[in-house]
């Protein structure tokens, strides 16, 4: 009875840990995407906090890339505590979110759509 219970466990982990890998990879290709939006030259900064706002989400944005990069590898391992890595990268999307938010309330800034002054 335990036994069945402890499979059905590892499958529902497998499977979680298995979404997580695939939506980390997509994160991965968003970052790029929004990296390549922030060295458009509509976005370039026109004032001091502007650089300030765009230089803090390029360092984030390089803080989730390599933190992504470690939480794929570490999922693919087995040697790993997938429990664990499943709720870092849970965060990790969290962080993600955040950094998707960050970077298109600049955009909406640099294209005028927002007052400039914050």
């Amino acid at each position: 009875m335990t036994t069945t219970t402890q499979r059905r466990s590892l499958r529902v982990e497998e499977n979680d840990k298995n979404a997580i890998v695939v939506r980390l990879q997509r994160n991965q290709k968003d970052l790029v995407q929004l990296r390549t939006k922030l060295n458009s030259y509509r976005c370039e900064p026109k004032t001091h906090s502007l650089f300030e706002r765009i230089e803090s989400l390029r360092s984030k944005m390089d803080s989730l890339s390599h933190s992504n990069n470690e939480i794929i590898s570490s999922l693919n391992s087995k040697r790993k505590i997938v429990g664990v890595q499943l709720d870092r990268a849970k965060r990790h999307l969290t962080e993600f979110r955040r950094l998707n938010e960050g970077v298109e309330e600049y955009l909406n800034i640099c294209t005028g759509q927002q007052s400039a002054f914050f």
